[in-house]
């Protein structure tokens, strides 16, 4: 194990010969105990973190998480930024492994996305429950998360909107849809399907779930196949 108080005061001292090895552990900590504070809130929630539990659970010493981020709050922050960030890559390699066909802009992407966002709350659990219990909590009893929160929403919808004004654009989605309400509608699917999900695995079945959002969505907005 590290000497983990020297080396997280180790740049405060400016020893050249040490910065790119302070450098290097200061990624590797901030990523361990990211990881460790994801882990914490999925078992216990936002408010039993605490951030002495993050460093020793991480192998550092307790003090290191207030070195690093200095409040409670600034670590949640983090740790949703970091969940998002980490589930743009996700996404991706979720996606290559199982959806063959080729993903085009518009409706194509709506539904992988709906199947991605689907497939991943089952294979990446802890993550998915840290981010919906950071996203209730900001609306409840953590406000101060909406600061993270709030942006990363609209972007979420935005970008359904952005592909549904696609797939109109390619003929594919019908043009008298209320593309703002949808997109909403569709969020708000997701996140719920995830929730009841977690709430009873066991009686949930994501995969037909999943199929039948996205045979519901089709039979609400997709135009007949002849207007392709």
């Amino acid at each position: 194990m590290l000497d983990n108080d020297r080396t997280g005061n180790a740049a405060e001292e400016g020893d050249t010969d040490n910065r790119r090895t302070n450098a290097e552990y200061r990624d590797e900590a901030m990523r361990r105990m990211m990881e460790t504070a994801v882990r914490i809130i999925a078992e216990r929630g936002a408010s039993k973190l605490a951030l002495v539990d993050v460093g020793r659970e991480s192998g550092y010493s307790h003090s290191l998480p207030n070195y690093y981020f200095k409040s409670k709050k600034q670590m949640l922050l983090n740790v949703y930024t970091h969940i998002i960030d980490g589930a743009r890559v996700l996404f991706r390699n979720w996606a290559r492994e199982h959806i063959p066909e080729r993903i085009r802009p518009g409706l194509s992407n709506v539904q992988a996305t709906i199947r991605t966002y689907l497939g991943l709350v089952q294979s990446d659990l802890p993550s998915t429950r840290t981010m919906n219990i950071l996203w209730s909590e900001a609306i409840c009893s953590m406000p101060e998360l909406l600061e993270v929160v709030r942006p990363q929403n609209r972007d979420f919808v935005g970008f359904f909107e952005c592909q549904l004004r696609t797939g109109i654009q390619r003929g594919e989605i019908d043009p008298a849809i209320d593309v703002e309400s949808i997109a909403l509608l569709i969020v708000a699917a997701l996140r719920g399907a995830a929730t009841q999900y977690m709430a009873d695995p066991e009686r949930v079945k994501l995969q037909k779930l999943t199929e039948a959002m996205i045979d519901l969505l089709n039979r609400s907005i997709v135009l007949p196949r002849k207007n392709v």
